[in-house]
């Protein structure tokens, strides 16, 4: 089993394993540091005191001794101070001349030997005595009657080199259990200030449910990277109202226009069964479960073509398209169906414009425009194509002197099932997809798609889709 810890206490944990590598560093660097200076500052002590006791000196006869006047006090100090751990020994022979109270209590004589081979080669060396760590210098100290020479050896304790570090260890071993405790405090109080506005935004989360998408997050203003997720959140949670607004407009819209075609293809199999008819009869029932079987077969199709849409499902034929040729040729198709319903359908078409695109899916597009076109205009009235090319785009538009589209329902006329007042709409089929449809395609071709319109002066589409590269049209020339 994992222990899962929350960003609080790994913030903390984090503080505090960052203080205690810093104060171990600190600590380890420090201690060396300590007895490095320590000690070579007892050894310059050393030094000193070593050239101090060459300079008062005497050796002769055989014999060495130290000469200095014991009225002066101060003199007197410093000789006393230096040969506190003091001995000379005469050479070759290793046999002890003079040694100081302190070092004869303390035991300590060397052999000959040890004299012989201290001379041998003279200088610096400690030695851990019974009571003491001492720093010995050894020096050779000529007899000024040219006999024998003798060995100086002058010693300094290193107790006081030792002592400040194990002070300052103990010291350590103390400060780091409390500093990383005070670290650990403060860290957990910095994560949960920190963290604070993060927990009031998970509550504010918590509160948000599908019947309140309404709801936003609160954003403090601070445009730190809290706000940032605030913003984020509250995009993504408009984007999901907007998705299921659709979603609840979807099935209350293919509940109703599934509704009605069933209701109808059931009144009349019902009506139908509750006498005997003739053969002719039962014709006419079948024939009109027919055209409604047509309705809920056609707008299936358009519901899986853009269900299929919105999966990138579609298969796309990427070509130049001659969109002036096409245009001309779908006005020509719809005429007969305007003229039927005494419509006057006119075309202006500028010549050879070309774009990149799938052609069956723009003609789909326009056959869309040109059929919403003509559906809501009445007779004698009146439906304009035109297509030209300015600066970059190809800009088709459909125009007609129809019943007209309200303001507030301009917004949502690209909306699946979306129909203008059922009231202006009702004897005009359809169940608004096409629409929807049309500003896919026009989108899929990087273009997009408008609307103007005005209650009883009729409605204008207007699609703009990038021309042709040159690269595309030299193709299809060649």
């Amino acid at each position: 089993m994992v222990l899962a810890l929350g960003v609080r206490t790994r913030l903390t944990l984090f503080y505090s394993a960052v203080l205690f590598f810093m104060l171990a560093v600190f600590g380890v660097l420090f201690y060396h540091a300590l007895g490095l200076f320590m000690e070579r500052s007892i050894t310059a002590q050393l030094k000193d005191e070593v050239a101090f006791v060459h300079s008062h000196m005497q050796t002769e006869n055989g014999t060495a001794r130290l000469a200095f006047d014991p009225d002066n006090r101060q003199q007197a100090y410093l000789v006393h101070v230096a040969t506190r751990f003091y001995e000379v020994f005469e050479l070759p022979s290793g046999n002890l001349v003079v040694q100081s109270e302190e070092m004869e209590l303390l035991g300590v004589r060397p052999s000959p030997n040890t004299v012989r081979a201290l001379a041998a080669n003279p200088g610096l060396a400690d030695s851990q005595l019974p009571a003491h760590r001492l720093l010995f210098d050894s020096s050779i100290v000529p007899a000024t009657d040219g006999r024998n020479p003798f060995l100086l050896r002058i010693g300094i304790p290193l107790d006081p080199a030792d002592d400040a570090r194990r002070e300052f260890l103990h010291v350590l071993l103390f400060l780091v259990p409390v500093g990383i405790a005070l670290a650990a405090l403060a860290g957990w109080q910095m994560a949960r200030r920190a963290l604070r506005p993060m927990t009031n935004l998970a509550i504010a989360a918590r509160r948000i449910d599908v019947q309140r998408l309404s709801d936003r997050l609160p954003v403090r203003g601070t445009n730190d990277e809290v706000d940032d997720v605030a913003k984020a959140f509250n995009e993504t949670l408009g984007r999901l109202e907007n998705s299921v607004g659709q979603m609840k407009q979807f099935t209350a819209s293919i509940s109703h226009e599934l509704r009605t075609p069933l209701t109808a293809l059931r009144g009349e199999a019902e009506v139908a069964l509750l006498e005997a008819r003739s053969p002719e009869e039962y014709k006419q029932v079948l024939t009109s479960q027919l055209e409604e079987f047509g309705k809920l077969a056609h707008m299936i199709n358009q519901l899986l073509v853009l269900a299929r849409a919105e999966a990138g499902e579609i298969q796309w034929a990427e070509q130049t398209v001659d969109l002036s040729a096409l245009a001309l040729s779908l006005a020509e198709q719809i005429e007969p169906l305007a003229t039927a319903k005494g419509i006057r359908l006119t075309s202006n078409v500028q010549p050879g414009v070309l774009v990149d695109g799938d052609a069956n899916w723009i003609e789909r597009a326009i056959l869309n425009l040109l059929d919403n076109a003509i559906k809501f205009s009445e007779a004698s009235g009146k439906v304009d194509v035109t297509l030209s090319a300015y600066h970059h785009d190809a800009v088709l538009t459909v125009q007609d002197a129809g019943i007209g589209i309200p303001a507030d329902s301009l917004p949502h006329v690209f909306d699946r099932f979306f129909r203008v007042e059922p009231s202006r709409s009702k004897n005009v089929e359809g169940v608004g997809l096409g629409l929807a449809l049309a500003k896919w395609i026009v989108e899929k071709h990087r273009g997009h798609i408008e609307v103007q319109s005005q209650t009883g002066n009729g409605s204008s589409f207007t699609i703009r889709l990038p021309l042709a590269t040159i690269a595309s049209c030299s193709h299809v020339s060649n």
